[in-house]
Order: structure tokens, then sequence, then C-alpha cells
């Protein structure tokens, strides 16, 4: 049994198996390791990766959204044009690696989106959603 707390899911690439059959794979990255899981078809490994997905509570920013055209960029990302799938609202879609950021930067990011949760006001940007993955 492992716990998914802080699990990220990856698509791998389709390979074959030393008979030369499709094998369908998927990579789990835990906080301290990352294991590959292959699976014989493709609909098993949709059945899995589908199911993880559910347990982790798991989105992604892709799935809400249609992102377009950069707006602009700052210290910590780029900002670029999107909108909201369903609803059809326009927004601004703020995207930053992580691997670009020190320890220091990551608690600042980390406090402006706690920040921009509680703020309502009518000269501050509203704050809709936060993705994260492991990039």
């Amino acid at each position: 049994m492992k716990s998914l707390a802080g699990v990220y899911i990856k698509d791998e690439a389709t390979t074959a198996d030393e008979k030369g059959d499709p094998v369908y794979a998927f990579m789990l990255i835990f906080p301290n390791k990352r294991r590959i899981y292959y699976l014989r078809s493709e609909e098993d490994k949709e059945k899995w990766v589908n199911g993880i997905k559910n347990a982790i509570g798991y989105s992604s920013l892709t799935d809400f959204y249609d992102v377009g055209e950069t707006l602009g960029s700052g210290k910590y990302g780029v900002v670029k044009a999107g909108i909201h799938k369903r609803t059809k609202m326009e927004v601004a879609v703020k995207t930053v690696k992580k691997k670009d950021l020190s320890i220091k930067d990551i608690e600042l990011l980390k406090r402006e989106i706690e920040v921009l949760k509680i703020c309502q006001h009518p000269s501050i940007n509203r704050f809709y959603d936060v993705f994260e993955n492991q990039d």
C-alpha cells in the first residue's frame, strides 16, 4: 500500500516487449522516487490512470482551460490568455516553472497564492484555480 499524497502522474510512451507486442506505460512520481507501471492494453492503462487521478484528486489546467497567446512575463513566470472551456470566460493564466525557483521563491509564490485566494476587491484580479504538476 502506498500513500498518494504529493504524487504526480505522467504518461509514458508506448513501447514493445521482447515479442514485439505493445506495452502501455505510465509513471507515478512520488516526492522521493519514481515508478513506471506497464500494462498490456491501452484500455487497462486508461482505467488505471483515471482511477489514480480520481483517488488523488488530480486535474490538469488543460482539462478546464484553453490556453492561448502570451500576454506578458514577470519574475515568476509567463502570463497567457485563456478561456474556460465550460463557461467561455476569458482569463489570464500564469504558468511558473518550479525548477527555475529557489526554495525562498517557492515559498513566496505559495504565499502569493494564499493571499490571492482570500482577496476579493474590484481593483485586484480574481483568483480562480491553481494546478500543480511535477514541473
